[in-house]
């Protein structure tokens, strides 16, 4: 084997990359490995296998750090005989939610990281991960006689990203990270992002466009930008050593012309996953680069933030929300529907007949009937009146503290929700232009698009409405303020002031069903676009690229089942790495079973058969030996008569008569019958699988490769 490269097909590359979404361990992916790798060659790979996988090594590391989001794995090939020392790092790519929490901290740091060049938690996480397990790895190697290990990088979309601009880190093209990088429909580093975790680099940009303030960079035209970065890495690394594998539909190929993203690297070909699509290119092509540099300075305001606190921080800046605080994934404005709910709850304090007065003017009409008024005008209904002033002195109460409560979430969205209402003046101003050229394609209708634009600016309408309502209410000059509202001794003006404060709740409340009303609708727009969109984000995954490079074969994959077709009859596919894994689990539990009877035949032998021989055969050995040796025991006379005076007894003759019969047959029948009926079963199940065997390798007649895997056990 030498040293060569040991998953040296594309398809074997792109089925080990996608082990790195199913969360196994350690000894999983190992056996995932070399199923696949069988599957693949149709030899045993012989090696040694580590496997180090990120959430140990960067234990300690998490304990002290944010949480980045990185993800990854680094397989070692090591064998001495084989002369065989390689090692393959595996970034993986962005999850919508990370394994333990909701939060998309993988797609955050696209946005900061990548498109706008706040952070580079990431890739120092993926570096340091890429590091420990190379030092763990140099330890292990001098106890062997191996050759000098060689490195490769493995990644897809985000993961590709990270691979990536470690192989661009590399110090220069004599001292490359890896031998080769391989990179599947991955998200091309930008050069806002190296700009960041490359200081050298940073410092030419600064000179060659003279910039004097973080946001200089978004200014400088993204055409020249790009040509300087690509010229700058192309002399400092072999940029050949970067393989990209692409889908022309893929969603991440189709934005990679937005301003900033490089085109470093080798690329022989597209992948055509559907030909029925041609992806979004052409539509992003028509963003006007004016309109996402906005996007990206507003971003970037954000970086001090997401670098500090991670995610969290980053929402918390961006809208108010705080995921930390909250960690249930409700943001402020179910903050204000609990604070609502409290408020009614302690209304209903005042008891009937204010059951159903949960609404502002109901509770001050009928406040202005009652607590007000003296006394003795209720009469008969004193006791009441008693009963009232004491509900209403509790509730009163109760009130003020929700309200004192609610005062810094109402500061803190009074203090973002106007960044958030430019946010989506800034989408609703660019989508319709978008959105036309949508129309001008024929992706959606005239009709879908003015829906669209509908709810969008549904949205912002009841953004300014709950930005007006919180307004009104810190307003000091209004007779409304909070402070009015909870230090007043007026009871009628204490009252008037929280039913109108309810009301403001409310109303903000109202706005807030109204956006998810809109989000609602836009979610229900039926629309060719979304269609196609999906066609592109599958696309973007490793099965239609796995799948597109076995095309032309008589093989498809999926959850990384290998499936066949046989020849001719192409209707019909079978899953040959779970046929596979049945014959083998199924023959392995009939020899499990076979193994368990034979045990219980040797159990009954020996705790019966024999041990009732043995027992017979010390018996007869007692006996043998009492009646060759009478005089010995002659000191039982003395138990059963009286000695003669003067005189004694002795036993001069011993005759046993003692019938010993063998263990009656029925005692082996039944036993012989039991294990008769399991054996007799478990030839039944191997029978079962094995017909599963035959009937596939009949159908697969001419594939020789197919009894070889059922023969070699690789499974789990």
């Amino acid at each position: 084997m030498s040293n060569a490269e040991i998953l040296n097909t594309e398809i074997l590359k792109a089925r080990i990359m996608n082990l790195e979404y199913e969360n196994l361990k350690e000894m999983e992916i190992e056996s995932e490995i070399k199923r696949i790798y069988y599957e693949e060659i149709g030899n045993e790979l012989i090696s040694d296998i580590t496997v180090y996988r990120s959430d140990d090594i960067l234990k300690e590391h998490r304990k002290t750090s944010i949480d980045s989001g990185f993800d990854g794995t680094i397989i070692h090939f090591q064998s001495e005989d084989k002369k065989l020392n390689q090692s393959i790092t595996i970034t993986r790519g962005s999850e919508l939610g990370e394994k333990d929490t909701w939060r998309p901290i993988d797609w955050s740091y696209n946005l900061i990281g990548i498109y706008v060049g706040g952070t580079d938690n990431q890739f120092q996480d993926a570096k340091l991960f890429d590091d420990e397990v190379q030092r763990i790895i140099q330890n292990k190697n001098k106890e062997f006689n191996l050759p000098s290990i060689e490195k490769y990088g493995y990644g897809h979309s985000l993961g590709g990203n990270n691979i990536t601009v470690l192989q661009l880190m590399s110090s220069n093209k004599n001292n490359l990270r890896f031998k080769d990088v391989y990179a599947i429909n991955d998200a091309a580093p930008t050069a806002y992002q190296l700009s960041v975790i490359d200081n050298i680099f940073r410092l030419k940009i600064n000179d060659k466009f003279q910039i004097k303030t973080d946001q200089d960079i978004y200014k400088i035209p993204p055409e020249e930008l790009k040509a300087f970065t690509e010229e700058y890495y192309k002399n400092k690394i072999d940029e050949t050593t970067i393989h990209h594998l692409t889908s022309e539909e893929d969603m991440l190929y189709g934005a990679s012309s937005i301003r900033g993203f490089l085109e470093i690297g080798s690329r022989d070909d597209f992948l055509d996953t559907d030909p029925r699509y041609a992806g979004i290119r052409e539509l992003v092509d028509k963003i006007p680069d004016q309109e996402l540099r906005t996007i990206q300075m507003f971003l970037s305001n954000f970086s001090t933030a997401y670098n500090e606190d991670g995610f969290d921080g980053f929402m918390k800046t961006l809208t108010g929300f705080n995921p930390a605080v909250l960690d249930s994934a409700l943001s402020k404005w179910d903050e204000f529907s609990e604070t609502i709910k409290s408020i009614e709850d302690s209304v209903d304090g005042f008891e009937k007949p204010f059951t159903e007065l949960k609404n502002a003017d109901s509770i001050w009409s009928f406040a202005k009937e009652t607590i007000s008024l003296p006394f003795d005008l209720f009469g008969a209904n004193l006791n009441f009146q008693k009963e009232l002033v004491a509900g209403y002195s509790q509730t009163i109460a109760n009130l003020t503290v929700l309200i004192v409560e609610a005062v810094p979430t109402i500061v803190a969205m009074a203090n973002k929700i106007p960044e958030l209402i430019r946010a989506v003046k800034v989408l609703y101003k660019n989508l319709d232009p978008i959105l036309q050229a949508l129309v001008d394609v024929d992706f959606i209708s005239q009709v879908e698009k003015d829906k669209i634009i509908s709810n969008i600016k549904e949205i912002e309408t009841s953004l300014v409405e709950i930005q007006t309502t919180i307004d009104k209410l810190l307003d000091p000059s209004q007779n409304l303020s909070l402070s009015l509202t909870l230090n007043t001794m007026n009871p009628e003006e204490q009252l008037k002031g929280i039913a109108e404060f309810i009301a403001s709740l409310q109303t903000i409340k109202d706005e807030v069903s109204d956006i998810k009303e809109a989000f609602e609708g836009l979610k229900n727009v039926d629309t060719s676009f979304l269609k196609n969109f999906s066609v592109s984000a599958h696309a973007h995954g490793l099965e239609a690229v796995i799948n597109t490079l076995a095309k032309d074969k008589n093989i498809s994959y999926v959850h990384n089942d290998m499936y066949m077709s046989p020849a001719g009859k192409g209707e019909i596919k079978v899953n040959i790495s779970s046929s596979v894994r049945i014959y083998q689990k199924g023959l392995a539990i009939s020899q499990e079973k076979e193994s368990n009877v034979n045990r219980l035949k040797a159990f009954f032998d020996s705790d019966y058969v024999d041990d009732y021989q043995e027992r017979k055969q010390r018996i007869m050995s007692k006996i043998h030996t009492m009646e060759s040796n009478p005089t010995q025991y002659s000191y039982l006379l003395s138990q059963s008569l009286w000695y003669p005076v003067g005189g004694y007894y002795k036993l001069t003759n011993i005759n046993v008569n003692e019938h010993l019969p063998p263990l009656p047959a029925s005692y082996h029948q039944s036993f012989s019958q039991m294990i008769g009926t399991i054996q007799g079963e478990i030839e039944k199940e191997k029978l079962l699988v094995k017909k599963i065997r035959d009937s596939i390798e009949d159908l697969f007649s001419e594939e020789e490769k197919i009894a070889k895997m059922f023969d070699y056990h690789y499974g789990r």
